[in-house]
């Protein structure tokens, strides 16, 4: 009667460390990882001589689970209509801010300290900006040497 036990135990945890795949949130990943641990303990007090054997056993099944998770669900049917396969290309316009490549080559100066990030003042509008890793103080002149989406980065000009 142990062994039924034990085997409902494991096959349990091991579908609701598989059903974490499809139901994210560490819930089931969890009770299932408790199912499995008792169905070892359970198992290991009852047949104590085979102790090892089935822990190493039931570890390389909740293992091997895992894996397949990982590495075969992607490709089955399912796992397709679980994952984004569209990509969103930049030069398609998908860009969470668009770049003011007007900016590009302009001066100005240094409203706050770049350590190395800060404010900088251009065409009398403070913008976020990052320097090329050098500290530059407050008044001191700048030029945009690069504008990708809203990172800014300035460069002294001498």
């Amino acid at each position: 009667m142990t062994i039924i036990w034990v085997l409902l135990l494991y096959i349990g945890g091991l579908l609701l460390i598989m059903a974490e795949f499809f139901v994210p949130g560490a819930i089931c990943g969890f009770f299932g990882g408790v199912m499995v641990f008792i169905s070892a303990t359970l198992a290991y007090r009852t047949y104590p001589d085979y102790g090892l054997f089935i822990v190493v056993a039931e570890l390389a099944g909740v293992l091997a689970g895992i894996v397949m998770g990982f590495k075969i669900l992607p490709h089955t049917r399912i796992g397709k209509a679980m994952i984004l396969s569209a990509a969103q290309p930049h030069d398609e316009g998908w860009v969470a801010v668009k770049s003011d490549m007007s900016l590009l080559g302009a001066e100005g100066e240094v409203y706050s300290p770049l350590r190395p990030a800060g404010k900088v003042l251009v065409n009398g509008e403070r913008l976020d900006a990052v320097s090329t890793g050098d500290l530059i103080e407050a008044g001191v002149k700048i030029r945009i040497i690069e504008v990708r989406g809203s990172r800014i980065v300035v460069e002294t000009v001498e």
